[in-house]
């Protein structure tokens, strides 16, 4: 096993082309809910207009960027 260090960004860090990287990585996985109808509704953050809404579902979820916005939340090992 090799040590290796990376730099990691919050959203909120990011510049906007990386912030846009970010929002097409989230678009995959839309947050699915259902409508006073009973039919099923996807939102997609790319659509979302609070930036804030973004930020808080990043810091929630732990996730974490590289520079260009890629999701490297995953390589990180907690300390348990």
């Amino acid at each position: 096993m090799k040590l290796v260090t990376i730099r990691a960004y919050d959203y909120k860090d990011l510049p906007d082309n990386a912030k846009n990287n970010v929002l097409a990585w989230l678009d995959e996985f839309p947050l699915e809910y259902e409508r006073e109808d009973g039919t099923m509704q996807y939102e997609y953050f790319s659509d979302c207009t609070d930036e804030n809404d973004t930020i808080e579902h990043c810091e929630i979820n732990g996730y974490v960027f590289d520079q260009y916005g890629r999701p490297i939340h995953q390589l990180i090992e907690s300390e348990v």
